[in-house]
């Protein structure tokens, strides 16, 4: 019994009894023991040691080697080395333990006449052959010799062959090496086909395991047949749990008749796609996907089977959500800031004088509109620091760094719409000390202040107290109302819900704005600061 025989678990075909007929038993039970077993065949070369072992066992050969063609078609890589083969490489050296198949063996001599001149070929005096050019070191001696070609798609690509025949090859043993010959060629197109396959199908699930979607697969009315590792690992449900119908276990309540229906037209649409909630399983939290499913037609066409992927958009669907909003929120803001603009435009022409001081006048207001802007759009909540506002109008005259004045509260951040009119108001306070109040006079002295009062539970008010003093002379009280006076004493309160008190008073200019002020708003202010 062969070594390869035994580890196969078979007992080795005994050889046919020499005749003309090669198409016995033994040959039959040899194709059906090569086509049987070399599916369990783990590689190539041990799926050709079960064909060789065959190949020795029906022709009586000592030894064999089965080796298969390059593509540069002028050298010959081993596939395998019978175990007779190797044993007989081994000689009488017990520490011969070198089992690397020989490649690039260049195609010449008597055994690449095999493949040159695509034929069977029978040497039973290899000594005193043409061809004859040696054997390698190692090799055994060579006392007759049997090859054969194995052909793909009427082509040589590889040959085996078998040495040292007891008393020589005759015609008998070619027909017997002929005929498995396609056999030979069939189990290994197959075992290359089945490693190749066992191939694509680990990358293919190294594929699918490596992208971010849930991957499945489903029939034609939504029974679901397959789920990747990434639907369990995302909604908590187990392969078992999710096949059949259970994949909605993990839908929203509110999107599972729309994941029915998603399947009502599988069969007449092309490809199907939808947006639903799924919840994931370690928080209880339902996130947004996009699901999305392509047929798999058989030969005629018909939809066998579904494909399918569902894909996190929640994010994004977020972001669309806040993008639509601040859209909304840009649209009421730039038609807000224009109906400002006019009424300041408006009411800075209406107030008279000499051009170059309306315009002055108008500069000065926009350029303050424009500050609060800019300080609304830089940050997240689109609040304004009140401290900031106020530097910001002071620093815009240069009295920032004055010593005569003071300023004090708490951090509070302003709504934007809140911030422009506030601004404004800060701005015509600014600029009336700059030319006739305290920021004008060396004695004048100016205190900004504000602070939060709890009036109830839940309602709160922003008190801003503006305090002149130290002017030497008390201004005569304006006659006619102007645009500061205006805004503060009348838009203030219709735009804001402001309380207002300007007095004109010896001294300076006194200004205290009360505004309401929400418990949420103190809150937002503090998110505000510590962000």
């Amino acid at each position: 019994m062969t070594e390869l025989a035994s580890l196969q678990g078979q007992t080795p075909l005994s050889a046919p009894p020499r005749g003309p007929l090669p198409h016995d038993s033994h040959v039959l039970a040899g194709i059906n023991r090569i086509l049987q077993e070399a599916l369990r065949a783990s590689t190539e070369e041990e799926l050709g040691q079960l064909c060789l072992a065959v190949a020795e066992d029906l022709t009586g050969a000592a030894f064999s080697f089965f080796g298969e063609r390059r593509d540069s078609h002028d050298r010959l890589d081993h596939i395998a080395i019978s175990e007779r083969g190797w044993a007989a490489y081994a000689g009488n050296d017990p520490d011969f333990n070198q089992r690397e198949l020989p490649n690039g063996m260049k195609i010449h001599g008597i055994f690449g006449q095999v493949i040159l001149q695509d034929r069977s070929m029978i040497v039973n005096d290899p000594a005193n052959h043409p061809d004859r050019v040696g054997t390698p070191e190692g090799h055994p001696m060579l006392r007759n010799f049997l090859g054969v070609p194995l052909r793909r798609d009427g082509e040589t690509f590889a040959m085996f062959a078998l040495g040292n025949h007891p008393t020589g090859f005759t015609e008998r043993e070619r027909a017997i090496a002929e005929e498995l010959a396609p056999a030979i060629v069939q189990a290994l197109l197959r075992k290359r086909a089945e490693v190749a396959s066992r191939a694509s199908q680990r990358r293919l699930l190294s594929l699918i395991e490596g992208i971010p979607q849930l991957v499945w697969t489903a029939t034609r009315d939504g029974q679901w047949t397959w789920v990747s590792p990434q639907w369990v690992a995302m909604t908590g449900l187990s392969v078992e749990e999710s096949l059949g119908l259970g994949w909605l276990a993990a839908v929203h309540p509110d999107d599972r008749d729309a994941a029915r229906r998603f399947w009502n037209g599988a069969g007449e649409h092309g490809e199907l796609a939808m947006e639903g909630r799924l919840r994931h399983g370690q928080t209880g939290r339902y996130r947004w996907f996009k699901t999305r499913a392509t047929p798999v037609r058989d030969d005629h066409g018909t939809i066998v089977e579904w494909f399918g992927t569902s894909t996190d958009i929640d994010t994004l669907r977020r972001l669309r959500e806040r993008q639509e909003t601040l859209v909304a929120e840009l649209q009421h803001r730039v038609r807000n800031i224009l109906t400002i603009v006019r009424s300041i435009f408006t009411r800075t022409v209406e107030s008279g004088g000499p051009i170059d001081e309306i315009s002055d006048h108008f500069r000065g207001r926009l350029d303050s509109l424009a500050r609060t802007q800019v300080v609304a759009t830089q940050t997240r909540s689109g609040r304004v620091d009140l401290e900031n506002l106020i530097r910001d109008e002071l620093l815009g005259v240069g009295a920032i760094e004055d010593d005569r004045l003071s300023i004090e509260g708490p951090d509070i951040s302003l709504p934007a719409d809140t911030a422009e009119t506030m601004g404004l108001a800060i701005h015509e306070l600014t600029t009336n000390a700059l030319k006739y109040g305290a920021l004008r006079h060396p004695a004048g002295r100016l205190s900004i202040a504000w602070a939060i009062e709890l009036k109830s539970n839940s309602e709160c008010e922003l008190i801003v107290k503006w305090d002149e003093t130290g002017v030497p002379a008390m201004p005569v009280p304006p006659v006619r109302q102007g645009f500061g006076t205006e805004l503060i004493r009348e838009a203030l309160p219709y735009g804001l819900g402001a309380r207002t008190r300007l007095e004109f008073r010896g001294g300076g200019v006194l200004c205290v704005i009360t505004l309401p002020w929400a418990v949420d708003d103190v809150d937002a202010s503090n998110r505000s600061t510590e962000g």
